[in-house]
């Protein structure tokens, strides 16, 4: 009798680890699944920027075309070199999409290079100094009553349903 009640412990235990072991492969193959569709959300993102890149490129191209200027070639170049950027990062994860599938450590994500025309000041922090020139930013929020006074007032918008129009017999 303890010989069998030996034989059903162990293999409780020999089934118990298996369903740790279970568990484990499915947890990871869950991560993998996962892992992979944030991907492949951000890359259908990305094609539909690049999209709309490629559109704007074309409608600067046109106008360019139409009427030419220093300005629309600059803008065409710009425009160039922000479809190569989000090229680039979409190859990265194409990388990290390959990895993802073949269980391998996903790539480090680079920085992208900055280059050589490409100084930019640090954005500053806090409140703009009061005589630069700069346009004010878009105030949020109810106008004050003030400035209602000063703009013609246009008519109050009605909500509901309208009123019965009075029949004629």
């Amino acid at each position: 009798m303890e010989n069998e009640v030996e034989k059903v412990r162990v293999a409780i235990e020999d089934f118990g680890k298996k369903v740790v072991e279970a568990v484990k492969r499915g947890k990871g193959e869950a991560d993998k699944v996962t892992k992979t569709a944030q991907v492949k959300i951000e890359m259908g993102s990305l094609n539909r920027q690049i999209k709309d890149l490629y559109q704007e490129l074309g409608e600067q191209f046109y106008k360019n075309l139409t009427r030419p200027s220093k300005k629309g070639g600059e803008e065409v170049a710009e425009t160039v070199g922000q479809i190569e950027e989000v090229e680039k990062h979409m190859k990265s994860l194409r990388r990290t999409l390959k990895a993802v599938k073949d269980n391998k450590p996903v790539p480090k994500k680079s920085r992208p290079r900055k280059e050589a025309g490409e100084d930019k000041a640090p954005k500053r922090r806090g409140r703009p100094p009061k005589n630069t020139g700069a346009p004010a930013p878009k105030k949020r929020g109810r106008p004050s009553k003030a400035g209602a006074k000063k703009a013609p007032a246009a008519a109050p918008k009605r909500r509901g349903r309208p009123p019965k129009s009075a029949k004629v017999s």
